[in-house]
């Protein structure tokens, strides 16, 4: 059995995912040579799905899912961890946005501290554009004032925790709500949350999503909804198929 499976949500990557295949395994090969990797093509048509497949068939550790069409990041979080082995679960995303030994760190301050989760914070969000310093702000603003959660960066894709963590927040959204909703639950749940420092790297190859203005609005759609108790719950692993 592996010590730790990564979820690895995939959409039109194609230009990232090799790289970010890579150093993945590097990064795990440090923590032990028991680990799996799961990516996850959430729909993409940009040859995403093949890569992946491709390299999957040349380590026996990584295993790809694919969505049919494309269901948002909280999907494939879900799927991947329904095909996840590991006691210790983490994801991340494949654009690169951090440089991938910081998943071995994550992994060791979960085992030191014997905490529940540990989360990435970002430590040179200088680095990004205005527009987009003032959007995280404000968002991270709304979610402690609304959910009560004195936690910052909560949407940065780095998350380690231990399965049962997971299990045990029985996350609904289907979109990038997920990051958020997963600290929510842990934290509401009196659980250990540990943080762990990140230097991020600002994309540059492909083209986010996340940041759009429909992908922003769906998130503070689905932040009011969350805390009216309406968030609409979503199937794991439903209509995904897989390949080793």
């Amino acid at each position: 059995m592996p010590l730790v499976s990564l979820v690895l949500p995939a959409f039109n990557e194609v230009e990232n995912l090799a790289d970010a295949v890579a150093g993945v395994a590097t990064a795990l090969d440090d923590v032990g040579p028991a680990w799996q990797l799961v990516i996850v093509d959430d729909g993409s048509t940009d040859g995403t799905g093949d890569l992946a497949r491709q390299l999957a068939a040349s380590d026996p550790r990584v295993v790809v899912a694919r969505h049919p069409r494309n269901r948002g990041k909280g999907a494939a979080l879900k799927t991947g961890v329904a095909l996840a082995t590991a006691p210790v679960v983490g994801y991340t995303d494949a654009d690169l946005p951090f440089d991938m030994e910081a998943l071995g760190r994550a992994y060791a301050r979960l085992a030191e501290t014997g905490a529940d989760l540990v989360a990435g914070v970002r430590v040179n969000r200088e680095r990004y554009s205005l527009r987009r310093r003032v959007v995280s702000g404000t968002y991270n603003a709304l979610v402690r004032a609304i959910l009560n959660v004195p936690h910052d960066d909560l949407g940065f894709a780095l998350k380690m925790m231990r399965r049962e963590t997971f299990e045990r927040a029985e996350l609904e959204s289907d979109g990038g709500f997920v990051c958020v909703e997963l600290i929510a639950k842990t934290y509401a749940a009196g659980l250990q949350i540990e943080r762990v420092g990140v230097e991020f790297t600002p994309r540059t190859r492909g083209t986010s999503t996340m940041a759009g203005p429909a992908s922003v609005a769906g998130i503070i759609r689905d932040l009011i909804r969350y805390r009216l108790g309406r968030l609409p719950s979503g199937r794991l692993g439903r209509s995904a198929e897989t390949s080793a």
